[in-house]
């Protein structure tokens, strides 16, 4: 009852809203996210049926003709249908469509009297959405990687993410790159950790690709970015076996472009700038791919079966990423890398017709990938190797070496349970496991601390060796996320409404989630670019190196870095939705909408911290068909999007962890291990800037109490007009802004302010304040057990002023083109043009001018200091976008394809040390300060446009039907442009300047060819 009152009133402030203002929403007008609908009109309506048949599967639905000569049959699986009138049992007329996921296909029938058949006209006016879908007989003929992202790049007002994040991690309509949803036959697959990226099926197994950049209904949610709606083949009437094998030689491929040190012009790079950095051009991948697919009926009419294999290696030889430096002392012992890449993914379909109104599916699906990785050591000098394995490293599911799948089992039901009432139930679990195991060899050591110096760094005569393999922070092997997800939805047409509802629940979990540092901890050796008897600022005291004698007395420095944050996290997330598709005339159709959204964080001990509820969003759309021939239609939505925070929040934010620095002197270093001798501190005791000591976090205090979600509104408006038959134009304008996010702040000032303000308060026992979720730029109310009794919590009101954070602001603005020529006549084709601006001062929930990881509690928002000068525009910005693709079958044997991308650069950002900022509340190199100057955000300028051409051409023999051999050139012109740079300018606290301060970080893929051979045979 609780619920139904909450959707009433939801509904109610919805038609509300869009009574006065045409609505804060938007919507899809289709009838669900895994299936379409057909929809239509008989002229001559009195004793009329239509009977819509599955020409592979002959699943019939049977739809009745209204007075007005409407009809229209929803929950349809995707596939090939004939639409046939009825009259006194016999067939007067027939119309064949095809029914797209999330759209509607359209039967007109006049009052001709002979059986015909017709096809589908060119626009469907009951939809609405911002984006596209491509069927498998378009993927086949495009020249496109085999994986999800390289359908969403070919998506209208899409653009690839950070090369720091994950594949497939990829912006949606200026949305960050963790702010999507991803869906395979209605079950979620984004990954339930950081919400980056998302399992994959075989490629092979792709039936139809959704990619939603907005205008999406209330079906949808945890999404203010984009959606990416997957569905699978099935099984026909008709027995279907195929097998593909692919090969991209490494001889094929173009050789990648080396890597410099930029000029920075600062005395203490003088040794390096513009000198090598990495060699590239030795580097060889060679990638091959073999699949096997069948489908067909275990029992003729009622029982399908349909099942994909595919598995993929990757061989790669080169430099390694992270050791593979001129300048680096390891590279003689893991300066090369030799690597096996095994990816497996395999797909188990099974479709039960039960009878024309009850259905039943079973989708089982994996993806797991695996990497070994050896290596042994490199000589920049003579580019000798010398074939020593001097490190082993080897993942299984592991973000950043390999893509991230799993093991995932869903089951739906669709039940027509009268004609005008349909039920859908979908259950579904998936899990994943992360395993990264390394090898130890002579001088190589996984188990100590890890060794940083630079040249400059260095004292010479000294050598600093670095025996752990490993970089930065890694996970605990053995990890593991699970999914578990459940949605019930209702549709029940009433005169010229169809009335939907739904609700949905996932419950997620990561068991040992988190990162720890490898080995242990880090020594970062460093000099002063001060004298030695001038105080500078380390952690939270300004000292002299010389204060510390030994080679402090010539400047040198170290510090020790020790961080873990490996705990379990959980979140639970459930919504409700309801939405009245309204055909208010034969040519207006509107869609009012309204979703309430909740979820739930807990951190390891299973201890509630974030719980958001009443999340209202309401969704509106208008569609016109103008002429009333669906020759031109006019549209609108308007909308509010919601999305969650994701479980990762809980590994630091509010469970145990531990990040101190600690500055010393030394005397020496072992000549083993790396680490420093005789070590005198510079620093008291080690140092935490957001108060990360390894102490219990209470639950009520890791999170303001007053807490908004992050939410999204969104107004579009935009037409479709078709030109010729075979030609539709179209336009539309996206404006989007970000009402509210959410992030941490660990600025202890306020919290000191207040306390000035109230002496009362008991602060003897209090160890500080560390950090909490909060909204910035709006009031916050915390909880802070000041008596650290762990239970007596104070509460403390703190305004806007008081934390000193500007509001978080975030504004898209898009104008879409597109001009589309169906496969008709022998070819097809489509070009999309946008003009966008995404500006603001949060780029949301990530932050790729550093490529931080930590989705929704990133550095951005810590303290108030950070975010001067940050509004401008953000990394996801590109103002102009050009996609073009297409196929054309030049006689019935030959087929050539194309696709071409051609987008402006990214924006550049220089962020330095601010002198300003007290030492115990410096962030290092973060702030909009270099040079002694703001640096404002994107005031570096752009970096160059991106270009990249790629074309195919296939070879169809007659004399052998289902074969078809195919040589697809990525990249045809070779261009390697510059895609991200380093954007930080100085080391730490200090004006030292960075040797890599505008250090080329990924450039495009070079050229390479695949080949592939491809059968398949009906019986």
């Amino acid at each position: 009852m609780a619920v139904k009152t909450k959707l009433a009133r939801s509904l109610a402030l919805a038609f509300g809203a869009t009574a006065l203002t045409l609505g804060m929403s938007s919507t899809v007008l289709a009838q669900s996210n895994t299936t379409g609908n057909v929809y239509g009109v008989v002229e001559s309506p009195a004793g009329a049926t239509v009977v819509i048949e599955n020409l592979d599967t002959k699943l019939r639905r049977t739809a009745s003709v209204e007075s007005n000569g409407r009809f229209a049959a929803t929950s349809l699986p995707p596939g090939r249908y004939s639409v046939q009138l009825v009259r006194n049992g016999t067939v007067i007329q027939t119309r064949e469509v095809e029914v797209l996921i999330g759209q509607g296909a359209e039967a007109v029938f006049t009052t001709q009297q002979v059986q015909v058949v017709g096809r589908r006209r060119a626009i469907d006016v009951t939809n609405t959405n911002n984006g596209a879908i491509f069927t498998a007989a378009q993927l086949q003929n495009l020249p496109v990687a085999r994986n999800v992202e390289s359908i969403i790049l070919i998506a209208p007002n899409t653009t690839q993410g950070d090369n720091r994040y994950p594949n497939g991690a990829n912006s949606f309509g200026g949305g960050a790159v963790s702010e999507n949803a991803y869906y395979v036959n209605g079950f979620p697959v984004t990954n339930p950790l950081t919400q980056l990226g998302y399992m994959e099926l075989p490629f092979g197994a792709i039936s139809q690709a959704q990619i939603l950049t907005g205008g999406f209904g209330a079906e949808f949610g945890r999404s203010v970015g984009g959606v990416a709606n997957i569905t699978t083949k099935s099984g026909t009437n008709r027995w279907e076996v195929g097998g593909i094998a692919q090969w991209e030689p490494k001889k094929l491929g173009a050789s990648q472009v080396d890597i410099y040190y930029p000029v920075v012009g600062a005395t203490n790079t003088a040794a390096t700038d513009g000198t090598l950095y990495r060699r590239r051009s030795e580097n060889e991948t060679d990638r091959k791919l073999v699949g096997v697919n069948v489908g067909g009926p275990l029992i003729q009419d009622k029982l399908f079966f349909f099942g994909s294999l595919e598995q993929s290696r990757t061989d790669f030889s080169g430099t390694n990423a992270v050791n593979g430096l001129r300048t680096s002392t390891s590279a003689g012992i893991r300066g090369w890398e030799e690597s096996e890449t095994e990816t497996t993914r395999y797909l188990v379909k099974l479709d039960w017709n039960i009878n024309d109104n009850h259905r039943l599916e079973y989708t089982g699906f994996g993806d797991t990938s695996k990497k070994d990785k050896y290596l042994s050591g490199y000589n920049y000098a003579t580019s000798a190797r010398n074939g020593v394995i001097g490190a082993s490293e080897h993942y299984k599911n592991f973000s950043g070496e390999t893509p991230v799948g799993g093991i995932v089992n869903i089951a739906k039901y669709t039940g027509i349970l009268t004609d005008n009432l349909t039920l859908t139930a979908l259950y579904g679990r998936s899990t994943t496991k992360h395993e990264n195991t390394y090898g130890t060899y002579p001088g190589v050591n996984p188990n100590v601390y890890q060794v940083s110096s630079t040249v400059a760094a260095r004292v010479p005569g000294l050598s600093y060796p670095n025996p752990n393999p490993i970089s930065g922070n890694i996970p605990v092997t053995g990890g593991r996320d699970t999914v578990e997800s459940a949605r019930l939805d209702l549709e029940y047409k009433i005169g010229n409404h169809t009335i939907r509802a739904g609700i949905d629940e996932n419950r997620l979990s990561s068991v040992d989630a988190g990162l720890y540092r490898a080995g242990g901890g880090l020594w970062t050796y460093a000099r002063s670019a001060q004298p030695p008897t001038t105080p500078i600022p380390l952690q939270n005291v300004v000292v002299a190196p010389a204060s510390g004698g030994g080679y402090g007395l010539q400047g040198y420095y170290v510090t020790e870095t020790k961080f873990t944050s490996v705990t379990d996290a959980y979140s639970d997330q459930s919504a409700q939705y309801i939405e009245d598709r309204w055909q208010v005339t034969k040519d207006l159709l509107l869609t009012i909408g309204v979703r309430n959204e909740q979820f739930e964080n807990r951190n390891g001990d299973q201890q509630k911290f974030m719980d958001m509820k009443d999340q209202i969003a309401p969704r509106f759309a208008a569609s016109w068909d103008v002429n009333g021939d669906s020759s031109f239609k006019v549209f609108g939505t308007a909308g509010r999007y919601f999305v969650q925070v994701p479980t990762n929040i809980s590994v630091r934010g509010a469970s145990r962890s531990l990040f101190t620095t600690q500055s010393f002197t030394y005397t020496g270093v072992d000549p083993t291990t790396g680490a420093p001798q005789g070590l005198v501190a510079l620093v008291p005791a080690p140092f935490s800037t957001n108060n990360e000591y390894f102490q219990v976090k209470h639950p009520n205090s890791v999170a303001a109490t007053n807490l908004r979600p992050t939410f999204q509104d969104e107004l579009t408006l935009g037409f479709e007009r078709a030109l010729t038959p075979d030609l539709t134009f179209g336009a539309r304008a996206t404006y989007r802004t970000l009402r509210s996010t959410i992030d941490d702040m660990c600025d202890d000032r306020p919290f000191k302010a207040w306390l000035a303000r109230n002496p009362n308060v008991d602060t003897r026992n209090w160890t500080g304040f560390g950090c909490a979720a909060f909204n910035p730029g709006e009031d916050n109310t915390f909880l802070v057990d000041f008596a650290n009794t762990g239970t007596n919590l104070t509460e403390v009101k703190l305004s806007k002023a008081d934390l000193g954070f500007d509001d978080a602001k975030r504004t898209y603005k898009a104008v879409d083109l597109f001009l589309e020529h169906p496969f008709r006549n022998g070819w097809y084709g489509r070009v999309n043009y946008t003009w966008s601006k995404n500006y603001g001062n949060t780029e949301g929930q990530t932050q790729s001018d550093i490529g931080q990881l930590d989705v929704s509690h990133t550095i951005s928002w810590d303290k108030p200091e950070l975010m001067r000068d940050k509004y401008g525009p953000l990394p996801n910005d590109r103002t102009h976008q050009l996609k073009a693709f297409g196929f054309y079958q030049v006689t019935p044997e030959w087929m050539v394809g194309g696709n071409l991308l051609a987008q402006s650069g990214r924006p550049m950002n220089c962020l330095g040390a601010d002198p300003t900022v007290p030492a115990a509340h410096s962030y290092g190199s973060y702030y909009a300060t270099c040079f002694g100057r703001p640096a404002p955000r994107g005031s570096e300028g752009r970096l160059p446009w991106t270009t990249r051409l790629d074309l195919n051409v296939a070879y169809l023999p007659s004399f052998v039907p289902g074969l078809s051999v195919k040589l697809d050139v990525f990249n045809v012109a070779n261009r390697q442009t510059t895609q991200s740079i380093q954007e930080m300018l100085n080391s730490g606290s200090t004006q030292t300047r960075l040797d890599s301060y505008q250090r080329v970080l990924s450039t495009q893929t070079p050229r390479y060819g695949r080949f592939t051979v491809e059968y398949n045979h009906k019986f």
